[in-house]
């Protein structure tokens, strides 16, 4: 074999090389969940307290949606729509593996917790607002599933029937 034929083989060989590289960092790229960009999620929740009888609002209101269905894109659409109605961004991902939720479910970690029940108005009266051990986020939870479809008329305050708290996102600090 002469010179310039080994030259070649080694060029293709590299180059071989580079393309099965590439396409698999692009498979991982495509496969990973889908996460938001760190700078737009807060890190945690400042706490705000509320006495019995007095109104909270959407705005007092953060809320972490995340997506338990197999449509692309839902908790990031569900959190938009949320959001537009003055609610604060918590965080978005994908709901921990073996999660079942047929439409939605709104999880808190207080049995009390105005503030999930004024989330779960937004999706409808017959949505009741579950207690789980398990907080995976800044505010209110809310799971969706492939049966979303959209949110309801509903109000955007509610009163508190007892003494507690709402987490109002804190922000990152600019890098």
């Amino acid at each position: 074999m002469s010179r310039r034929h080994v030259t070649t083989a080694v060029t293709l060989l590299v180059l071989v090389g580079i393309l099965a590289t590439g396409a698999v960092i692009g498979i991982r790229s495509l496969l990973a969940p889908i996460s938001e960009d760190a700078s737009d999620t807060p890190s945690s929740c400042s706490t705000t307290a509320v006495r019995k009888g007095q109104r909270i609002s959407a705005r007092q209101v953060a809320i972490s949606v995340y997506n338990a269905g197999t449509r692309a894109g839902l908790a990031d659409e569900t959190m938009g729509v949320l959001t537009n109605r003055g609610f604060q961004r918590g965080e978005v991902g994908n709901a921990p593996e073996g999660t079942r939720v047929k439409v939605v479910q709104i999880w808190t970690s207080r049995p009390t917790d105005a503030a999930a029940r004024l989330v779960a108005l937004q999706f409808g009266r017959s949505v009741k607002v579950q207690v789980k051990k398990t907080d995976l986020g800044p505010g209110v939870d809310v799971v969706v599933g492939d049966g979303f479809r959209r949110l309801v008329r509903a109000q955007r305050t509610i009163v508190v029937r007892n003494a507690q708290s709402v987490c109002l996102p804190t922000p990152r600090p600019n890098s």
